[in-house]
């Protein structure tokens, strides 16, 4: 694949950005964070990169329409687009993020097809479970990591020639995450298991221990194969770290430890159903991110125990003070603003009013004032409203 002289100039402008003072200031300031012991609270907008190009973007200003090409302009122009427009903490780094190419097969993970419905046309869905009961455990099997290593080489030189070798080149390796449960809601359905938990509690653990070796020994194998990278593992929530180099191993990188589908399960079964699980898939890794938009001020008390927990997610719908008197300074707080209101409700005023209020909820904690989840956009002035009015809060 020829070189591209856009997709150059673009790379050329994002490695020298990356580079600036001011950029490494943000990174130290993550290291910071997820050390405990940040100098100020940190502000994130948390972009999706297709909310931008299908909402924010003007079409005039790529000149690729599709394919790999345009995969790699869409991250570098939304990049360079939100550090100029959005005064956040977030460093803009110059990676270029693939996604790894695996075998094909719907039924290849777990040995059974989990098949699901769209239910509206934005991406809700309803899984098909395929376990029925005790009988059809037996159709499931153990993930392997597998991945196409000669597509991969393939598509790698494509992007390394497409931006002239100036930026790294990445993949994106894991297709399983770190939520044993939300398998098992793919495998069972979330309305089967709120009655198991009750009437087959043998059943569900039986299903959290195959999802739960699943998901451990996948990580262990991608690890084995030299597919781990700490980098790919900070996502929206951790955007920057310090790692040994290479930091190929599972205890150089993040685990995103979630259960959200679990929401309407007290937190006693909580304990019970999720808790043990998740821990033993938080344990492999050297920091942990634990994701939850549901209210948890209850269930934090039970969560406080994973191993390696770093940073904990206080959505909108969950009270700060109960969090902060559960965690103290031993945890860093995401804390969230509530999108809908902040795009298409509140204010500027009320905006300012709710960090306010939060923030100084948190203040005892280290915290990371964040808006996420926005999957539409509206005015995106708001996104600026948002974030000035944070900055002037921290």
């Amino acid at each position: 694949m020829s070189a591209s002289a856009p997709l150059r100039d673009l790379a050329h402008e994002v490695l020298e950005l990356s580079r600036s003072r001011e950029q490494l200031e943000r990174r130290a300031l993550w290291v910071a964070m997820h050390a405990l012991k940040p100098p100020r609270a940190l502000v994130s907008y948390a972009m999706y990169t297709h909310v931008w190009e299908r909402e924010i973007a003007d079409p005039a200003w790529f000149r690729h329409e599709s394919g790999l090409a345009r995969h790699i302009e869409v991250q570098l122009r939304a990049r360079l687009w939100k550090a100029r427009y959005i005064p956040d903490d977030e460093p803009v780094l110059p990676t270029v993020w693939l996604h790894m190419p695996h075998p094909p097969g719907d039924d290849r993970l777990w040995g059974v097809a989990l098949p699901s419905v769209r239910t509206d046309p934005l991406g809700a869905y309803k899984p098909i479970p395929p376990i029925r009961d005790e009988r059809d455990l037996d159709r499931l099997r153990l993930p392997a990591y597998e991945e196409l290593p000669d597509e991969a080489a393939s598509l790698r030189q494509q992007a390394i020639e497409l931006t002239g070798g100036l930026l790294p080149v990445k993949f994106h390796t894991d297709e399983i995450h770190y939520g044993p449960f939300e398998w098992v809601v793919r495998m069972r359905g979330m309305d089967n298991l709120l009655y198991d938990v009750v009437d087959r509690p043998d059943l569900v653990h039986a299903l959290m221990r195959i999802a739960t070796d699943g998901v451990v020994g996948y990580h262990r194998a991608r690890e084995a194969a030299g597919a781990v990278d700490a980098e790919a593992s900070w996502s929206f929530h951790m955007h920057y770290d310090a790692c040994p180099e290479p930091g190929n191993r599972l205890r150089d990188s993040w685990a995103y430890v979630h259960a959200q589908s679990a929401a309407s399960l007290s937190p006693r079964m909580y304990a019970e159903f999720v808790q043990p699980y998740n821990a033993e898939v938080a344990a492999l890794f050297g920091k942990v991110y634990y994701h939850g938009c549901e209210d948890l001020s209850a269930k934090c008390r039970v969560i406080k125990g994973l191993p390696n927990l770093r940073l904990f997610h206080v959505g909108p719908w969950t009270p700060v003070e109960p969090v902060v008197e559960c965690f103290g300074a031993g945890v860093a707080l995401e804390v969230h603003s509530h999108p809908t209101n902040v795009l298409f409700a509140w204010s500027p005023d009320q905006v300012k009013a709710d960090l306010r209020a939060r923030h100084l909820a948190a203040r005892s904690a280290p915290h990371v004032l964040k808006l996420c989840d926005v999957e539409t956009v509206g005015d995106p002035n708001k996104l600026l409203v948002w974030a000035d009015a944070a900055r002037t809060i921290v």
